[in-house]
């Protein structure tokens, strides 16, 4: 894994709320992976080969880790 992927997904974690944290699916994953392909692209960057499923867990990680 990128340690790139990694400061994308705890960028994004960083910015969620509550709210967003409490309604967190794999489905909002897929929706974030589309959302950063779609923005690297419009930046001029090589979109990573982002997994919405790594994105689902790496979120409910941190948010765990947030929780203790």
């Amino acid at each position: 894994m990128e340690e790139r992927m990694m400061d994308v997904i705890v960028e994004i974690y960083n910015h969620m709320d509550d709210s967003d944290k409490d309604a967190f699916t794999l489905e909002a994953a897929e929706d974030m992976v589309e959302d950063q392909v779609r923005m690297d692209k419009q930046a001029g960057r090589e979109p990573l080969a982002y997994d919405p499923q790594f994105f689902y867990d790496t979120i409910v990680e941190l948010m765990e880790q947030d929780a203790e």
